[in-house]
Formats: structure tokens, sequence, C-alpha cells
């Protein structure tokens, strides 16, 4: 019963927020080598909001330190096309959705945190290629977002059930609702065009071995996902962080051993986390 219903609903969900398709343009811009600071501009520039909060952003301590950074164009120069996709990307996710039942500061950290995780265990696992594992870790639980605040009072018992039996959340939504999180946010996305290679994050982020358009990503985002939890780093649904087989260091080309230098690292950018949330948001 609740499937259809749900499925129903995101039938009638029709365009992608305005925001997010701004950042996701802009994600495709960075990825290009010709691109230029004045396209990046024009784009952010396209939204007053948008750009008055990549300002603020930039002039936190965390990027701008004690010189200001006065417009748009300055501040994509400075700080590079990485860091404004990452900012600009933080900021649309911090405003485009309105949790009901979810500890949105918690949600928020959980998911810039597995995203940073991400992208480090891509570094450290020496591979040089393109990758989703930013965008894919930032929005890896949208389906969350998208059933609390469209169905609050039913996913609210899901996440007291999961809670209080101590068993992950995608099981008891399957058991509950005869969908998951991750099926809710892929179905979505695709619905609004999200390239195949964030969807395939998003749908496969709890079972990485069934991914079949960008596996390793997946396989990154799953396991940053595992760390964030088991740092502390929850989504603020209150459900038991899950295990993972072991030999997903292996397939990643990853030793052990340096987990305590990626968490290390991380930890640094959980104040960063803390500015998004604090400058970036509503």
């Amino acid at each position: 019963m609740f499937k259809r219903m749900i499925l129903d609903k995101l039938e009638k969900i029709e365009d992608l927020p305005t925001l997010l398709t701004i950042a996701l343009e802009v994600e495709k811009l960075i990825n290009d080598p010709k691109t230029s600071v004045e396209q990046i501009e024009y784009l952010i520039k396209n939204d007053p909001t948008l750009t008055a909060k990549v300002l603020k952003v930039a002039n936190s301590a965390t990027y701008s330190g004690t010189k200001r950074i006065l417009s748009l164009n300055q501040a994509i120069s400075r700080l590079g096309f990485e860091e404004i996709n990452k900012i600009t990307l933080a900021i649309t996710f911090l405003n485009t959705f309105k949790p009901k039942n979810l500890d949105y500061e918690k949600f928020w950290i959980h998911s810039i945190m597995t995203s940073n995780i991400a992208k480090k265990l891509n570094q450290f696992s020496n591979d040089d290629n393109i990758d989703s594992t930013f965008t894919g870790g930032i929005l890896h639980d949208i389906g969350v977002l998208i059933l609390d605040q469209y169905f609050s009072d039913i996913y609210k018992k899901v996440f007291e059930i999961a809670t209080t039996k101590n068993i992950e959340l995608f099981v008891i939504e399957q058991n509950v609702l005869g969908i998951t999180h991750a099926e809710v946010g892929a179905i979505l996305l695709q619905k609004w065009k999200i390239p195949l290679q964030i969807t395939d994050i998003i749908l496969n982020h709890h079972s990485p071995r069934n991914s079949k358009t960008v596996p390793r990503d997946t396989k990154l985002v799953y396991l940053a996902n595992f760390i964030a939890n088991n740092r502390g780093y929850n989504n603020g649904t209150g459900f038991f962080p899950e295990n993972f087989y072991d030999e997903i260091w292996t397939e990643l080309n990853l030793p052990t051993a340096l987990i305590p230098k990626i968490l290390e690292e991380v930890g640094m950018e959980l104040e960063q986390a803390k500015q998004f949330l604090k400058l970036g948001g509503r």
C-alpha cells in the first residue's frame, strides 16, 4: 500500500528545483577543460540568493583568511573550480529541502562528511580519474529527505522502529514501506534526468556490488558512509550503522593502515561543514 502511494507521489513531483539545476550545471562545466571563470560566474549569477550565499561562504575564515573576496569572479578565480563546485552544491542541497522529523544539522554533517571521506578515499587509492564521489556522497541519502518531507508521519514510525530494534534503516523501510530511501532517491533523480553515474551511486550505496555504471565510486561512497556513521557522524535518523564487507579494502586498493590518516584529514573538515550549515543554510 505504502509503496504505491510513494511511487504515485514521486510521479507528481515535477521539475528539478532551480538551485539544484544550477549546481549540477556548474559541475558539468567544471569537468570541461574549456570552461572559463566567466561561464561559471554567469551561471551562478542567475540566482542572486545563491550568489550572496556563495560569497558569504567564500569570505568565511575557512576560505578567505584575511583577504576579503568582493565579487563572484574573484571567488571563482581565487578558490578554484573544484572548491566553487563544492560550495555551490552544498548550498543548493542545504536550501532545496525542508526536513520535518530529521535532525537536519546531523543529516547535513553526515552528508558532507561522507562526501569528503569518499573524496579522500579516492585520492588515497591513487586514482586520478574524474569521479562522482563528492556529488554522490552529498546526495546519497536524498531519499531520506524526500520520504521525511512528503511522508513524515509514517516515516517517523520507520525511524522509531529502526532505532528501537537496532536494525538498519533500509531494512525497516523495505519491510514497512516496500521501498527504500535509496530507491526513492534514485527514482526521483532519474526523473529529473540527473546523470546515471550519480543515480547509480544513490541506488546502490548500501549494496555497492550491484552497481553497474560506476561500481568503484559506489564502493567509495558505501565505505565513506560506513566510516562517517561509525565516527559518530550519523544522518540524524537514529538508525544503527551497518556492517561492511572486508574485501572492499582490497577491491579499492586501499590499505587499512590508511584509516587513521583519512580520519585525521577529514576531521579537519568538520568545521568547514559547520560553516556551510551556518552561512549557506536558510
